[in-house]
């Protein structure tokens, strides 16, 4: 499943993907995480993107909608009737591979487009503060492909739009089984991926913050733990791996390696 996405584009770049105007401030986010602020366009206001909290409401389990179950989970179909369709702006998210329990090894994955987006669905529930509401969404995902599938545990990814199909979901009002049908793995030919520090792991909070653009950074694979026949595997060489499909340059390896704690792959 995805629980952690990247955002950190410069506004105008967002304002040029759909000619939207952003309501709120706009903040570039290197670990979005679940409960986290995030980017999201309605297909109640196509030019608008909003500030949004990730997860339909306070559960962990709200985050992200298993497209092949949306129809038999009561709290998702119930929005996906009403027509609560949104995309969600991103510019990467991270998956963690894992070798043990303890060694758990994030990378990020990037497509051709600098900006891209989820498909998902919002709603607007009652605020803590008395009369006011919150807007809050959640994040399709479907089968992974190969690029992320060979890392990710669950053969999970979240569903990633084209730009027409982005257009189609904001401006078409598609219906529940056209929107349903987006729900298919990205092209692996228009995907990358590269190790980034474990760093990425915590989840920022208050006492704790860890938002650092670093989070960004390519770092050299570690050594594998050996097969059966006692070889090791050996790292990857970052100095080989080519960005064909973004057409973007490599990200400079570097940031701190911290030992993960645990709340990134979940579901």
């Amino acid at each position: 499943m995805c629980a952690r996405y990247t955002l950190t584009a410069e506004e105008k770049e967002l304002i040029k993907q759909g000619n939207y105007t952003i309501q709120g401030p706009y903040v570039a986010d290197p670990n979005i995480a679940v409960t986290d602020i995030g980017y999201v366009v309605t297909t109640e206001e196509p030019s608008v993107v909003q500030r949004m909290f990730w997860g339909i409401d306070k559960s962990f389990a709200s985050f992200n909608i298993r497209s092949e179950d949306v129809m038999q989970t009561p709290n998702f179909k119930k929005l996906l009737d009403a027509g609560n369709f949104c995309i969600i702006l991103a510019d990467g998210f991270y998956e963690s591979e894992e070798l043990t329990r303890e060694d758990k090894r994030p990378w990020r994955f990037v497509t051709e487009r600098k900006v891209f987006a989820f498909l998902g669905l919002w709603t607007e529930v009652p605020s803590t503060v008395p009369g006011e509401t919150q807007r809050r969404y959640a994040i399709f995902t479907c089968k992974a492909n190969k690029t992320v599938g060979e890392i990710h545990p669950y053969d999970r990814m979240p569903v990633i739009l084209s730009k027409a199909d982005e257009d189609f979901v904001l401006r078409r009002k598609p219906t529940v089984e056209q929107l349903l049908a987006l729900c298919v793995p990205y092209p692996d030919r228009l995907m990358n991926r590269y190790r980034v520090s474990k760093q990425v792991l915590p989840v920022s909070t208050k006492e704790k913050w860890n938002k650092s653009m670093e989070l960004l950074n390519e770092v050299p694979d570690e050594p594998r733990t050996g097969n059966l026949f006692g070889e090791a595997m050996p790292p990857a060489d970052v100095s080989k791996r080519i960005y064909k499909n973004t057409g973007r340059k490599k990200p400079k390896a570097g940031g701190p390696n911290n030992p993960p704690p645990d709340l990134f792959n979940s579901g």
